[in-house]
């Protein structure tokens, strides 16, 4: 009888996920599960072991992020009551495991991406934490661009093109 019961379960379980969009969702949700666990590697140490992102279901088929703030107890929290630069770590690091996953996809031999301001947002800590993980990078052979108007980040960059915008000649690049 236990053994029917799990059955009857299980097929209760597929006869959902091939409904309408069911499987669908399915795969959806195993899919960013697996990008919020990539990205986690990153977040969690760029956070000092602080902060872990987790995926939850908000609506039936529709998934959200949470985080867990491992020095309160371990309660979940929305990611808007991040502040700026942890929702600028939050997005790089989900940046970053999406950048990996289609580079393993793709199975492409260039391997980089950009990044474009957000560093505005950072504390002094939280900067020097980012640009850490970006250093860390070239040991992935990765290449990241860097777009920014920060100063600390500008003087830590040791390849970088300065665009001046000058009134007679319009833009200039210097490299």
């Amino acid at each position: 009888k236990d053994q029917l019961e799990i059955r009857g379960k299980d097929i209760d379980t597929l006869a959902k996920l091939f409904k309408a969009s069911g499987f669908v969702s399915y795969v959806s949700a195993m899919h960013l599960q697996n990008l919020c666990n990539q990205a986690n590697v990153r977040f969690h140490k760029m956070t000092r072991q602080q902060l872990q992102l987790e995926v939850y279901e908000s609506r039936p088929a529709e998934y959200d992020f949470q985080v867990r703030d491992l020095l309160n107890e371990g309660r979940t929290r929305a990611v808007k009551t991040l502040s700026g630069g942890q929702k600028f770590q939050v997005a790089l690091a989900l940046a970053l495991a999406l950048a990996d996953h289609i580079h393993t996809q793709t199975q492409s031999t260039h391997n980089f991406f950009f990044l474009d301001e957000g560093f505005g947002s950072l504390d002094k800590d939280a900067l020097t934490e980012v640009f850490e993980t970006l250093k860390s990078l070239r040991k992935e052979n990765r290449i990241v661009g860097v777009i920014s108007h920060v100063e600390e980040l500008q003087q830590e960059i040791d390849r970088f093109i300065r665009v001046r915008n000058d009134e007679i000649t319009g833009s200039v690049i210097e490299i």
